[in-house]
């Protein structure tokens, strides 16, 4: 060791004495020390992140909304997620108010995890600030940002940032329903599409399976004009996601995974048939559908064809609908069936008008018939080739003129 190290007392230095006042020794001894501490701590810090699953968890309408992140800025927003509701919810003396802005310390080693460096999220934070998220619901439009600024004493282990009180209600428990998904696992994904699934699946833990058209889901990730092939979308989106999150699944390093079924019409690809598989449902997602996976799919491909959003009154008959299924359960795989061979021979503009006929003579005219799958399979089969006959066609063209109205 230096003799200038070896004579220098540590425990004398005043508090008030900076790096640049020492000699170069020492100056060389107190930036090792501090390199050392710095890597020490964070690969403390990684391992307990690895052993202690944080969960967080954010409004559906969120997890649904249009946004295009890279990995490091959602890595960057799980932290934020995971502030804000330890602010709103789990701590009694934390801000409960929706009409501030609410400033949070963020731990930049926790943002640099083990493969980024300190440039990357300054680079990061400043696309993070920049960006907008569009919210859509049946009541209202909104276009904001995460967060309005952020700022770090480059000394300092904490980056601040401020988030809006726009978007504050959205990070909250304020909605009946909301995602919930791992904090560990969310910010180890190598992909952003990866991290868009595991929010997709942990939406739709408990019921096992999703629905998602093409377009909302290139909608939603803003990709539009990227992978305009079917081919390469599915490529480099959808089964790169699914191939990391299995993987991980399986090495007992991530909670669930997917697979999924092409909803096709002819040669096109219109939908994901996705199934969620967790612990708890590995065995049983081995199995058919469910009757409330059917009756998931049946809501979706009704909503779909009737333009539900737009037509109000399209929604309140689905409702209807559903609610009547619901009493008479026993029709439902019947229902599911004869839709699902309706839209094997009909063209696609005219599912609308065959579902609505289907469902209104067959099952809602009094109490439906209680028949068989064997029988009914028969009857769909006898009613296509009947509903070629000219006046049965006019019936479908006044169905067709009655919802576009």
């Amino acid at each position: 060791m230096d003799k200038g190290l070896q004579r220098t007392n540590i425990t004398k230095i005043q508090p008030n004495i900076t790096f640049l006042q020492l000699n170069t020794a020492q100056h060389n001894f107190f930036t090792t020390l501090r390199n050392k501490v710095y890597n020490i701590s964070k690969n403390l810090l990684y391992c307990r992140m690895k052993k202690q699953d944080i969960t967080i968890s954010q409004s559906n309408l969120l997890t649904k909304a249009r946004y295009n992140f890279t990995k490091i800025e959602k890595r960057a927003l799980y932290f934020i997620i995971q502030e804000v509701r330890r602010q709103f919810i789990d701590k009694v003396d934390g801000q409960k108010d929706l009409f501030n802005d609410l400033v949070i310390k963020m731990d930049t080693s926790k943002l640099k995890g083990t493969d980024t460096q300190l440039r990357e999220i300054y680079k990061s934070m400043k696309s993070l600030r920049r960006k907008s998220i569009w919210l859509e619901d049946d009541e209202q439009v909104l276009e904001v940002g995460y967060i309005n600024y952020f700022h770090h004493l480059k000394r300092s282990g904490t980056l601040e940032v401020q988030v809006s009180n726009k978007i504050l209600p959205y990070l909250v428990q304020l909605a009946e329903q909301f995602t919930t998904y791992s904090l560990t696992v969310a910010i180890a994904l190598k992909t952003k599409y990866s991290q868009r699934f595991y929010e997709y699946c942990s939406q739709f833990r408990s019921t096992g399976f999703m629905y998602i058209t093409i377009d909302e889901l290139r909608q939603q990730m803003m990709l539009e004009g990227k992978y305009i092939m079917y081919a390469k979308f599915r490529q480099n989106v959808i089964d790169s996601a699914q191939k990391e999150l299995e993987e991980l699944y399986k090495n007992d390093e991530c909670d669930l995974y997917f697979k999924y079924t092409e909803d096709r019409t002819g040669r096109s690809v219109r939908g994901l048939r996705i199934t969620v598989i967790t612990k708890k449902n590995e065995e049983a997602a081995k199995d058919n559908l469910r009757p409330e996976d059917k009756m998931h799919y049946i809501r979706t491909w009704l909503g779909s064809w009737l333009n539900a959003k737009k037509r109000p009154k399209n929604q309140e008959w689905i409702n209807m609908v559903m609610k009547h299924q619901q009493k008479y359960a026993e029709n439902i795989d019947l229902l599911y069936d004869r839709l699902m061979r309706m839209q094997k021979k009909n063209a696609k503009e005219s599912y609308g008008a065959f579902a609505r006929h289907i469902i209104e003579e067959d099952f809602l005219n009094n109490e439906p018939k209680q028949v068989t799958l064997e029988e009914g399979i028969t009857q769909a089969e006898k009613e296509n080739k009947e509903l070629t006959s000219e006046e049965e066609q006019q019936a479908i063209k006044e169905l067709n003129k009655n919802l576009k109205g």
